[in-house]
């Protein structure tokens, strides 16, 4: 008996644990870091002095995804620069390459190539258009078919002549520093250890790098040294450092914190 009704409680509480689950809203999953963006077709906008990129169709990477239209936030960069002075009224739709970022699950685009592209809504012309005079001949693809293989963008073959080039963008290897936080972001500061340089500090663009030394930064009460590499990029008279490797440096006792 008593197993009867503890069978019957066990039941009862998977049919409510059940309900819970689906009506739960389920936590998005952003794309991981790193994923690169090798010709993806959206829409330019920008807001409060931030450009964003707004995919044109949805895009996965096996476990997180972005809907259709989600405006992903362009990091400063360079390149974002020139794009920002490529976009108008006329002109906002681009076809861009680059690579993705996560911060907090959240996405970011860090940009390094990018041309415009024209909506081609035209129907067929009647040249295009193949002559069936044989009544009694199928039509191997179907018209529904042909119209989803037609191109949906164009590309202007004259922008691809045009060098974009990233003069400002750089890589720096094997520094080290600290993480510093501020109202304004994070920034690392480089120390001058075995270098006959002054100290200084960048910026650090969102990525999951940042997330990763944050997290051990914050579980310590001590200020962690960190080596880095990293690529430093400008924009508008300012740069900033996207991190691409950090890990633990230790003094070991033969130099200050």
């Amino acid at each position: 008996m008593k197993r009867t009704v503890v069978i019957i409680l066990f039941f009862i509480f998977s049919i409510v644990n059940a309900a819970f689950d689906s009506n739960s809203p389920r936590r998005h999953t952003a794309i991981q870091d790193g994923l690169m963006l090798d010709g993806i077709d959206g829409k330019i906008s920008s807001e409060n002095g931030l450009w964003y990129f707004s995919l044109f169709e949805s895009l996965t990477d096996g476990k997180g995804s972005l809907v259709a239209d989600t405006a992903v936030q362009i990091l400063p960069s360079s390149m974002l620069e020139k794009l920002a002075g490529a976009v108008s009224d006329e002109n906002k739709n681009f076809r861009i390459w680059g690579k993705f970022t996560r911060y907090q699950n959240k996405n970011f685009i860090y940009l390094s190539y990018f041309i415009p592209v024209t909506e081609t809504n035209q129907p067929p012309s009647a040249e295009e258009e193949p002559d069936y005079a044989d009544p009694n001949e199928e039509k191997i693809i179907p018209d529904d078919v042909l119209a989803m293989l037609r191109p949906k963008r164009t590309i202007n073959l004259a922008e691809l002549k045009k060098p974009l080039s990233t003069g400002s963008d750089g890589i720096i290897t094997d520094r080290t520093g600290f993480l510093k936080k501020t109202q304004d972001g994070f920034y690392f500061n480089f120390d001058a250890i075995g270098r006959n340089i002054d100290s200084f500090s960048l910026p650090l663009l969102n990525c999951q790098v940042l997330e990763d030394i944050a997290k051990q930064q914050n579980s310590s009460a001590e200020p962690l040294r960190f080596k880095i590499s990293a690529i430093v990029t400008g924009y508008k008279g300012k740069n900033y450092m996207l991190l691409q490797r950090a890990t633990r440096a230790y003094s070991h006792g033969n130099f200050a914190r």
